[in-house]
């Protein structure tokens, strides 16, 4: 009887699109094949592999703070595609979680302007960036651990800034997400032990948090810390270069341009990355 009922509700989970919960280290990808994208970017296209099955596959641009600048930008939601032609910017990503007003729920910080509540206690990590006056003593982009970093806004050295949760591996390389069954596609931030940020997007609704976290610790990127940003419909990554143009999840594309769809797809906080002139 038990064996029994068992199995119909390993079948009945099947027939939904569920599988048993990965052990950690059983994913792996294909070696990333770094291309050229404009000075201090990099992007790659790599499958996400179980037993040498393709399971997924992640868009990743790499970018060096050294030669690119952020900017965080909030306004009424539009599509990532019109903020790109409103931004000019090479790369825009979508940013945090956000209510049914299109408001954020953690703190955001854009030319230094504080929006959004500071005392958000979901909130696990900030993405932060451009330090005022450039201080050679503060890094120009990174990943706060909000755990050991309290956010004063008033005080706050960065001018750009996204909270957002949960933070998926902190500076140790500790995993700090729970185990959870739910898969939707997703945007990640991360920073490398050589400086770089890590834009990571998923072309489809394989990973949930806690896989992810596993993947991107025994993964070949040599990340330092990675958050989770808002996921989903939300979670969108777009490329526009003179020589170089790529949307992630790349399926999602003509829905993006098709007005019917764009409201579903609209994003009020976006990310953009610029090319530095110093």
């Amino acid at each position: 009887m038990t064996a029994r009922f068992f199995a119909v509700v390993l079948i009945w989970m099947l027939c939904l699109g569920y599988a048993p919960g990965a052990a950690a280290g059983d994913l792996a990808h294909t070696p990333p094949q770094w291309q050229a994208i404009g000075r201090g970017l990099n992007f790659t296209q790599v499958d996400v592999l179980r037993e040498d099955e393709v399971v997924s596959a992640l868009a990743v641009v790499k970018i060096d703070p050294a030669s690119n600048a952020f900017r965080v930008f909030h306004q009424a939601p539009q599509s990532i595609t019109a903020w790109q032609q409103q931004l000019g910017a090479p790369i825009v990503f979508n940013g945090s979680y956000y209510d049914s007003k299109g408001k954020p729920i953690g703190l955001i910080i854009t030319d230094g302007n504080p929006i959004g509540p500071a005392g958000n206690r979901q909130m696990r990590g900030m993405f932060v960036a451009e330090p005022k006056g450039m201080s050679p003593d503060l890094p120009r982009a990174t990943i706060l651990d909000l755990r050991l970093t309290p956010i004063n806004p008033k005080k706050l050295p960065w001018t750009q800034g996204v909270q957002s949760f949960p933070l998926l591996l902190d500076y140790k390389g500790h995993i700090r997400v729970r185990h959870s069954d739910k898969r939707a596609h997703r945007t990640v931030i991360a920073a490398d032990r050589a400086g770089n940020i890590l834009v990571f997007n998923s072309f489809n609704r394989f990973f949930s948090l806690s896989e992810f976290a596993n993947f991107l610790q025994d993964s070949k990127f040599d990340i330092d810390s990675a958050l989770n940003l808002d996921g989903g419909t939300e979670a969108q990554l777009f490329i526009k270069t003179k020589d170089f143009e790529f949307f992630s999840p790349p399926s999602w594309e003509t829905s993006i341009g098709n007005l019917i769809d764009e409201q579903k797809f609209s994003l009020p906080t976006v990310v953009g990355v610029f090319p530095r002139e110093d």
